[in-house]
């Protein structure tokens, strides 16, 4: 059986974007471990919670709630294939019992009603009524990610959702210095020869146009439920 190092970088070597690998298993700012610390500060976790991790990707925050919580957490993505990766990386690292994997579209979600106590979104796709129904009452719905707009707030988002918020931080600082990271690995991936041209360009591109081309936020906030 391969170990999860080995496992990983097979899904690397997979990807068709160059940026992938540097990403690491969280795969963009929006699931940084700090990120989601902050959210769930405060945050009484116990064994019995459910907890689902919207478009989950290869489930790198999903196993890292398992494992540090012992509780059950269900991911999904639209990628099968990143979902058969997230499943064979709990299996690997021993946590197959407490991580739920499923393919599904964010506009239908085949959980039941009032099924989870958090819902953790980090740059997912996510529609707003699911959300509302998957979550139990008085349960939390946590949230990083970028908005296109220099009005959008935590509050604004909090009442998009008809939900009550309970923190707000604006992380654009951070996400910029991240992207901009990005940009520099890429190049001395360039200059090395690993990448070519276009795919430097397809890095630059993908990391910062969208905050350069806008005066859009990177909005982190925790809401909950009314309930």
């Amino acid at each position: 059986m391969v170990n999860k190092t080995q496992r990983l970088q097979e899904w690397f070597d997979e990807r068709e974007r160059p940026d992938a690998e540097p990403y690491g298993e969280f795969q963009h700012v929006g699931a940084n471990q700090t990120l989601v610390r902050i959210l769930l500060q405060g945050v009484e976790m116990a064994p019995e919670m459910t907890v689902l991790d919207a478009a989950c990707g290869i489930g790198g925050n999903a196993r890292w709630l398992a494992s540090l919580y012992d509780c059950v957490v269900w991911g999904y993505d639209i990628d099968e294939r990143a979902i058969a990766t997230a499943e064979e990386l709990a299996e690997i690292e021993g946590i197959s019992n407490l991580c739920r994997f499923v393919a599904n579209r964010d506009t239908a979600l085949s959980f039941e009603d009032e099924q989870f106590d958090i819902v953790l979104s980090t740059e997912g796709f996510y529609h707003p009524p699911e959300i509302m129904r998957v979550l139990k009452p008085g349960g939390l719905f946590l949230l990083t990610d970028f908005f296109g707009s220099s009005d959008v707030t935590g509050e604004s988002i909090a009442e998009q959702y008809g939900m009550d918020l309970e923190l707000s931080h604006d992380v654009t600082d951070l996400a910029l210095g991240f992207l901009r990271a990005k940009e520099i690995e890429a190049s001395l991936l360039a200059d090395a020869g690993l990448i070519d041209a276009r795919q430097l360009i397809e890095v630059m591109n993908t990391g910062n146009t969208r905050y350069s081309a806008s005066s859009g936020r990177h909005i982190l906030a925790r809401m909950h439920k009314p309930g």
